[in-house]
């Protein structure tokens, strides 16, 4: 072998063959180009064989690894068996990489994206994986590889490995139930073993996301082709998947409720009027209906641009002052009253709050907060855009500066004094004590100190209440609420 194939720039001349690969469900075998210096050069191994004819194909409308792709075998194999579902085709030889782009478009798997490992989005988490591990790497290194990369399954994700007997495939197979990843025995070929993880089913299941008529529906409104590349990290309340189109990137979001319709039809002038005002929110490229919903409710979607360098921002002082800059800008933009976030939160502190029974170790701090605001509590301002759920999650950053501010399709109007506060609340604890107190002022500075009081009686009630009963809840929720508290002496 002209190099060893686990590097990135393999040694020696890429000499090139044609192998064949047989594909359940296709006539003729698949012919691929391969080369010295990657996994395979000569034919297409047993194992990888083996995997292609008994690992199930991917589902429509997910997100799929190969891991250590080499020139392509898995990946194509399984992009032309299901073309509605997004391939990652992951190496870190480039030699192998260039190979799997060819043999893709010559076999018509537009679907197949080849990335080396660092270039896949962080948060995005993936339906299933394909690897045949590269067991030459050493048995350390590729435990370390497979646990990082199985940790990013989806719930209900799962993977199926393929490897040689003689190489350690029950050793692997009894690591990876001991580390947390179940897995059976799914084929036992040739002296192979194909071994099944059982799917990811983490405490916080994830709402469906799109079928092949939602993602026709998401075509049709931006004039685009588009492929699911998987979920992306943090959407609990809300399916929140990676398209990819080419190297183009897009965010789609399913949204459940008949109400969502004309709310998205009423963000759209309002987030251009954000934008064009200097606020860093991504382009919103299309939203619209779709099908009827498992509990027959209407459901809609929306589309936004993607920004495959950005993370989630850290709450650093720059961060957290370009945040507090950017929601000034909310001042000149006014929402319909539709949705009033100022009301909302005096309906919540002139309600049932006051008679609520928190539990023995948070009442105290419950009439602390209550004690922040008179009874009743006099109606908010609410003539300006609030965003209504404005926390560090939903603040993504590059270089370690602010460069985008997400999910504003639950906006309202209210005062901006509400996002100021909400964001403040997401980062006690977390941020430097000099970048709260600017939070605070701000928050002030926004409104006035009475509303200041009554936005922050409200994040300190609500974080009390989500504690429940669970000891270590109740714990966080309490050290967050004497910080916030601490605040207003």
């Amino acid at each position: 072998m002209g190099g060893e194939y686990w590097r990135a720039e393999p040694d020696g001349p890429a000499r090139e063959r044609v192998v064949t690969l047989d594909v359940p469900g296709r006539a003729e075998p698949l012919p691929l180009v391969s080369a010295e210096g990657v996994f395979g050069a000569q034919r297409v191994d047993r194992g990888t064989g083996i995997l292609v004819r008994h690992a199930p194909a991917p589902a429509a409308c997910t997100g799929v690894v190969d891991l250590g792709c080499g020139y392509g075998p898995i990946a194509v194999a399984m992009g032309v068996r299901q073309p509605d579902a997004g391939l990652w085709a992951v190496d870190v030889n480039r030699r192998a990489l260039a190979l799997t782009a060819r043999n893709a478009a010559s076999a018509g798997a537009r679907n197949v994206v080849v990335a080396e490992p660092e270039t896949v989005p962080a948060a995005l988490r993936f339906d299933r994986i394909y690897s045949h591990p590269p067991v030459k790497i050493g048995r350390s290194s590729m435990q370390e590889l497979l646990d990082s990369w199985l940790r990013r399954l989806a719930h209900g994700g799962d993977a199926y490995l393929v490897l040689k007997q003689s190489m350690g495939a029950d050793a692997l197979h009894t690591w990876l139930t001991d580390t947390g990843f179940p897995a059976e025995r799914a084929a036992s070929k040739q002296g192979y073993r194909l071994l099944h993880v059982s799917a990811n089913q983490d405490s916080a299941q994830q709402p469906a996301g799109l079928i092949p008529d939602d993602l026709r529906a998401v075509n049709r409104a931006t004039g685009r082709s588009w492929t699911v590349l998987g979920r992306l990290a943090g959407g609990r309340t809300d399916s929140v998947q990676l398209l990819g189109s080419g190297d183009d990137r897009a965010v789609a979001k399913v949204k459940d409720g008949a109400w969502w319709g004309p709310q998205l039809e009423a963000l759209e002038p309002l987030a251009a009027a954000l934008s064009a005002a200097g606020y860093p929110t991504p382009p919103i490229l299309a939203h619209g209906p779709l099908g009827v919903g498992r509990e027959g409710g209407e459901r809609h979607f929306l589309v936004t641009a993607f920004a495959p360098d950005a993370e989630q921002a850290p709450p650093s002082p720059d961060v957290l002052a370009r945040a507090a800059a950017a929601i000034e800008l909310q001042a000149d933009v006014r929402p319909r009253p539709d949705r009033d976030w100022s009301a909302m939160i005096t309906l919540f502190l002139n309600g049932g709050i006051t008679e609520h029974e928190f539990h023995p170790d948070l009442a105290g701090l419950a009439a602390r907060a209550l004690a922040l605001v008179p009874h009743p509590v006099p109606a908010l301002p609410s003539t300006e855009f609030v965003h209504g759920d404005l926390s560090i999650a939903n603040l993504l950053a590059r270089g370690g500066a602010l460069s985008a501010v997400i999910d504003l399709e639950g906006f309202g109007r209210g005062t901006r004094t509400i996002d100021l506060t909400a964001l403040l609340a997401s980062v006690i604890g977390g941020a430097p004590r000099t970048a709260v107190d600017s939070l605070a002022r701000a928050a002030v500075a926004a409104s006035d100190e009475a509303t200041f009081r009554a936005c922050l009686a409200h994040r300190v009630l609500a974080q009390l209440l989500s504690a429940g009963s669970d000891p270590a809840r109740i714990v966080a929720a309490s050290e967050r609420a004497r910080l916030l508290l601490a605040l207003a002496d």
